[in-house]
């Protein structure tokens, strides 16, 4: 572009570039970290982590190739060539230093950064391209495909990276889990109880509203799927609708995704005609919801001449429509057929959805519905002491449930001595990162298995926590005040 076009059309079309590079990379939770040239140099879980960091950054890069595809045809026919990117992307761990930013915010070097940098070398036109650790971490998202092994600078093995072909249709780490095949269903029979007991009164026309709180990994997505699966289709409708970590700046996401699945519309529906499908399916549930048509619609963003919102609707007047509108498609849905809706990873919500799901919870007493929404216990959320609101807590397994689902992931009956007490002491308990461990130990060797029994290859005391459990760690810990993260940096010196 410097060869062939004017300084001043070059710089207009790399501040386009450079601030699409800024807008898509914060909107899924990173930074752009500096620009040298023509690279854009992008960290992810630096100021703040998240659980799923490496998955972030590669729809990141995704949508930023899509970005340079969509501004190529402006330049093509001046240079003979496209306008293409090409990305590398490695995680692990960096040295880090706040700078000048004219040098970049941060100063951060070490092996993680040189290998992103290889790749991104190695990379052709419109490529992505992981590294092995990387690919680990976001396999069940995406559709890739391993590259021929290369010799890298620095390293001593050949390595072997992943194309990104797209994304798959597994969206969440239970789905990712349910692909895989799930490990036994232990220590929530009580719960499970509770959930059925709430169901019962559900049927005989006393609203429910449950709630299911517990830290990330602990079952909660689990229990709720094995009470999902045991219900009666023939007795009760289910609808599901389920927030994003990414989705907190989207109003309604989480009702819109159970509005789609209410009115059944489909990806595949010609969008000429969705708006017609969701009128007539939404007067298929209740021919009373018609003058809601418009609400929906403007929440699903499909456009209408015949059902339009009026143009004067606007802030709370509007706001109070929509909540009117989807509280009357669950209750009017539940008079025809006694309904359970599930709300799940709440502590991901946005301001809209939570209040409209709070407009909701009022109106249910006298209807023959079950609320059930799962959170973490960072949401500290007040459901002001409703007379049929019912509160499940998930706490830790015992050490003896734990033990069944060591056994499980390694498929065995016999187990060294203290190593499933170990493992649980490691773990605290929680279900995930029992999991976690056992299946990256086995993937490292430490621990093999044969004729039905495990065995140590290394002492227990060398276990480490996987990747997966420390992202999940590291992002409770970011979302800390600075005195409780003082508390927990001398803890860590302290020791148990």
């Amino acid at each position: 572009m410097n060869e062939q076009l004017d300084p001043e059309e070059v710089e207009s079309i790399m501040s386009r570039i450079k601030g699409e590079a800024v807008k898509i990379v914060e909107s899924h939770g990173g930074i752009v970290n500096q620009f040298v040239g023509d690279e854009v140099l992008a960290l992810f879980g630096i100021p703040t982590a998240h659980e799923d960091d490496p998955r972030r950054a590669v729809k990141a890069a995704l949508e930023l190739h899509e970005a340079a595809r969509r501004i190529s045809p402006e330049v093509e026919a001046k240079i003979g060539r496209p306008l293409r990117m090409h990305t590398g992307i490695n995680n692990g761990l960096i040295v880090t230093n706040l700078r000048d930013a004219r040098d970049g915010t941060y100063g951060i070097t070490g092996d993680t950064v040189n290998t992103g940098a290889r790749l991104k070398t190695l990379a052709e036109d419109d490529q992505v391209l992981l590294s092995p650790e990387t690919q680990r971490r976001v396999a069940p998202y995406f559709e890739l495909e391993a590259h021929t092994p290369v010799e890298l600078k620095g390293k001593g093995d050949a390595m072997t990276p992943y194309r990104v072909v797209g994304e798959s249709l597994v969206e969440t780490r239970f789905d990712a889990a349910e692909q895989r095949g799930f490990t036994s269903f232990t220590g929530r029979e009580a719960e499970l109880a509770t959930l059925n007991a709430c169901l019962e009164k559900a049927l005989a026309g006393e609203g429910q509203f449950v709630t299911v709180v517990g830290e990330a990994g602990v079952g909660k997505s689990r229990l709720l799927y094995e009470f999902r699966h045991g219900l009666d289709r023939e007795r009760v409708n289910v609808l599901q609708g389920r927030c994003q970590a990414h989705g907190g700046s989207t109003p309604y996401l989480p009702l819109i995704d159970a509005l789609r699945r209410g009115l059944q519309l489909s990806v595949s529906d010609p969008p000429e005609t969705l708006a017609e499908k969701a009128a007539a399916n939404a007067k298929a549930i209740d021919p009373a919801l018609e003058p809601y048509i418009p609400a929906y619609l403007h929440l699903l963003s499909i456009t209408s001449k015949e059902y339009a919102l009026p143009e004067n609707l606007h802030g709370d007047e509007l706001r109070r429509t929509l909540q009117e509108a989807y509280a009357a498609i669950n209750t009017q849905s539940a008079a025809e057929k006694p309904l359970v809706f599930f709300l799940e990873d709440w502590h991901w919500a946005d301001e809209a959805s939570d209040a409209a799901l709070r407009y909701l919870i009022g109106l249910i007493a006298p209807c023959p519905l079950m609320l059930v929404v799962n959170y973490r216990p960072e949401l500290t959320a007040s459901w002001s002491g409703a007379d049929h609101h019912t509160p499940v807590t998930l706490a830790p397994l015992d050490a003896a449930n734990g033990k069944r689902i060591v056994r499980s992931v390694l498929e065995v009956d016999g187990l060294p001595e203290g190593f499933s007490e170990l493992i649980h002491e490691r773990t605290g308990g929680n279900p995930f990162f029992i999991e976690e461990m056992c299946s990256n130990l086995v993937e490292e060797g430490a621990v093999r298995v044969t004729d039905g029994k495990a065995t140590l290859a290394e002492s227990p005391e060398a276990l480490t926590l996987p990747d997966t459990v420390q992202a999940v760690i590291r992002s409770r810990l970011d979302r800390l005040d600075n005195d409780h993260r003082e508390i927990m940096r001398v803890a860590s010196v302290i020791g148990r």
